[in-house]
């Protein structure tokens, strides 16, 4: 399938022997030399797919993954590098990417990577370019077909026929994410822009800038105006992840936005009118929260207009067939070369009866990690040890018959599992503990015994 792709190079000999490759079967290639040349081009033309080079200077391939997804979620984009290695690799699936293709790289690998992007598109069926790359949302799709999430999906089609907040809950892994899509795909609002930004995965000091945005000026190091996610969801769908970790000072600033539907920059003097229907998720008990005067009871009301649960894997087991073939298929993609064709029975059986405290999430990277490492033709259940079979305690106390812990021993278990249930979020974590964030590092640092 013919398509037109952006390759982003900073070296003019790879672009244009990545040119010589891909035009060859009929692609039109757009060729830019750094990040700034590609946000452009992907502003004046729909792209099908993106080559770009890792580790170029000014902003690297990495951070233009990271912007890109903001507002082409669905664009595959193929990250190559001479240097890196398997941590490269990682990183870059971890952040969003189709592939990673190291260099030199194989012509016919190219070729055939580069295709399977392009037919990964969802409307390539179509056959026709339709709407900006921006406005198709990928991984809307539930998989399964059991009870729990056929009243999961009765549930998003109803809400997707509204405007009103929506507020998911569910345990860290499930999907809350992909409901989140699957509500935008569904709604009229499907053509234009979604946004999914975590709120305990951006420093606070940047956060505000990064939501609402900033004039020129603003702080020291605001050299330019920035819209703010917020103004560049306008006409579409934000999605503010772990909504339960936003600072309680722009809390405020949200709850205006939902209120009166307009948005103030940082350093601004005056707000504009934005049109952005804002779907919040979290893990934690919001509710506790607001006792604990962590968060607005007033933010919570207006964002639990309609609320969404999404169970845990553990009470939709029948599900576990399907979305294991899907991960599989899509782990088969990312890594062309496995000989992993296939789940064995005895697999299954092992990922069916598994407690998955990860939920969903776990489960992808179980099979991922098969794909990857996998020598045989189907998953055995060596290739799956690393699954949990029973249940780990919440909190892994000594036996009644075992010596007396030490209180050290005691206290850095218990770090550990609050920094679990707190998803890693080290801030949180010392405020559950009750101590200074420097002091948890200090813990974290010191023998356990």
């Amino acid at each position: 399938m013919r398509a037109h792709l952006l390759v982003v190079d900073n070296d003019t000999a790879t672009r244009q022997a990545l040119d010589g490759v891909l035009s060859s079967d009929g692609h039109a290639c757009e060729l830019v030399c750094d990040a700034q040349g590609a946000l452009q081009a992907l502003d004046a033309a729909a792209i099908d797919a993106v080559v770009c080079e890792a580790h170029m200077e000014g902003m690297n391939g990495f951070d233009l993954l990271d912007r890109v997804k903001r507002t082409h979620p669905s664009l595959p984009f193929i990250l190559t590098a001479a240097a890196g290695g398997i941590s490269d690799a990682v990183r870059a699936i971890k952040r969003g990417a189709f592939h990673y293709l190291a260099k030199p790289w194989d012509a016919e690998e190219l070729r055939s990577i580069v295709a399977t992007a392009i037919a990964s598109r969802p409307d390539v069926e179509s056959g026709i370019s339709g709407p900006p790359r921006a406005a198709i949302v990928t991984g809307a799709q539930l998989v399964g077909a059991g009870e729990t999430l056929r009243a999961l999906q009765a549930r998003i089609d109803r809400v997707a026929a509204s405007s009103a907040p929506v507020l998911i809950t569910g345990e860290t892994g499930v999907g809350k994410e992909v409901v989140a899509r699957a509500i935008h795909a569904r709604g009229e609002r499907r053509g234009r822009p979604f946004i999914a930004v975590n709120m305990s995965a951006i420093p606070e000091s940047l956060l505000e800038s990064e939501v609402f945005g900033h004039v020129r000026g603003a702080f020291t190091s605001a050299g330019q105006s920035r819209k703010g996610l917020l103004t560049e969801a306008d006409g579409g769908t934000i999605l503010l992840d772990e909504i339960g970790d936003m600072p309680l000072a722009l809390q405020a600033k949200l709850l205006r936005v939902l209120q009166f539907g307009d948005v103030r920059p940082v350093g601004g003097d005056k707000a504009h009118p934005v049109d952005v229907r804002i779907i919040a998720a979290t893990h934690r008990d919001l509710p506790a929260l607001i006792r604990k005067g962590h968060f607005r009871a007033d933010l919570f009301f207006r964002l639990d207009v309609l609320p969404v649960f999404v169970a845990p894997l553990r009470d939709h087991r029948e599900d576990i067939p399907a979305l294991a073939a899907r991960f599989l298929a899509e782990a088969r993609q990312r890594t062309v070369h496995s000989p992993v064709r296939s789940i064995g029975p005895e697999a299954l059986r092992i990922m069916i009866a598994a407690p998955w405290p990860g939920n969903v999430r776990e489960l992808a990277s179980v099979i991922e990690r098969a794909v990857v490492f996998g020598s045989d033709v189907a998953v055995g259940a060596k290739d799956i040890s690393c699954i949990r079979t029973v249940a780990e305690p919440a909190i892994p106390w000594p036996s009644p018959d075992a010596e007396p812990w030490t209180l050290r021993r005691l206290s850095h278990v218990y770090t550990e599992w609050v920094l679990d249930r707190t998803s890693g979020n080290k801030q949180r974590a010392a405020e559950v503990l009750g101590i200074d964030l420097s002091t948890l590092y200090r813990w974290q640092r010191a023998p356990s015994d």
